[in-house]
């Protein structure tokens, strides 16, 4: 029991340095039209970073990727897969969520920064 005890203790304080020596995430950039995919060019703490947001229904969810169906004009669409990781920020109708609250179905928005993972997954209806 006490080994779990400091081996918890111990994840979280690597959590907590591995969210505070990375830059600050952005918040989604209000886009107007009806898009599936961009790539914008920004700066983060002085550097430049390319974020890629993709907007579709979420047609897989596991703990380490998404796969939406983005509905480009193509016959059929588009399936896109986003790796995720246990830190994104998740709003799902515009409350806090988990990554493992999301499903199949949902309409979602996500951003990644220069190819990374989902830094940010919101639900809208």
């Amino acid at each position: 029991m006490r080994k779990l005890v400091v081996l918890a203790g111990l994840v979280a304080m690597l959590a907590i340095s591995a969210t505070s020596t990375a830059a600050p995430v952005p918040p989604f950039p209000n886009i107007p039209g009806n898009w599936t995919h961009v790539d914008i060019n920004v700066q983060i703490g002085r550097k430049p970073h390319t974020l890629s947001l993709d907007r579709g229904r979420i047609t897989q969810v596991s703990a380490t990727q998404l796969t939406l169906h983005e509905n480009d004009g193509t016959p059929g669409g588009t399936p896109v897969v986003i790796p995720l990781t246990a830190f994104a920020i998740v709003r799902i109708y515009n409350r806090p969520a988990t990554i493992y609250q999301l499903r199949r179905g949902m309409y979602a928005t996500t951003m990644r920064i220069d190819g990374g993972p989902a830094v940010r997954i919101r639900v809208t209806r």
